[in-house]
């Protein structure tokens, strides 16, 4: 997926996921840090929009891992995962941080590339839905964030039911 996707993805799914969690879903700071959260992956690519940004770390990483490799695995999942349940550093900070990089995850899942969760292997696991930069992946995204946005302000269409 194209960064401004990842980006509504990770806004989204911190709406969706911050009640569960005990804090504000439209809380400007952790809608940012959700959103810092759902880049973060793609550290591993010198050219997507915070690889270009941080090229200097981003090549290494690269070099060393490549695009999708440790940065989308099942050892990243798992690390999102634990700061989720870690109570050691405040919530505030990690629990948006880690929503957004989970919704990185799961928006790549959905493409064919999907994900080397195996990583190192090479198998990838993939339930693709959209092709990066398609159409289907702006209409993805944008009824996630409209949906979730709606949602956090009371404007459900099933709140009635």
């Amino acid at each position: 997926m194209m960064a401004g996707s990842h980006l509504a993805i990770g806004a989204a799914a911190w709406m969706l996921a911050a009640p569960h969690l005990g804090l504000a879903p439209l809380d400007p700071p952790a809608l940012t840090l959700a959103c810092a959260g759902a880049i973060l992956p793609d550290i591993d690519h010198p050219r997507s929009w915070l690889g270009h940004r941080l090229r200097p770390l981003a090549r290494p990483i690269a070099a060393t891992i490549g695009h999708r490799g440790l940065t989308h695995s099942i050892f990243a999942l798992v690390a999102a995962l634990l700061l989720l349940r870690w109570q050691g550093v405040s919530r505030a900070l990690l629990a948006p941080l880690a929503v957004g990089y989970l919704s990185h995850l799961a928006a790549d899942l959905i493409t064919p590339a999907g994900l080397p969760l195996a990583w190192p292997f090479r198998r990838r696991f993939a339930l693709p839905l959209c092709r990066t930069g398609s159409p289907a992946e702006f209409l993805i995204a944008a009824g996630f964030l409209v949906s979730a946005t709606a949602a956090s302000l009371g404007l459900s269409p099933f709140s009635g039911l």
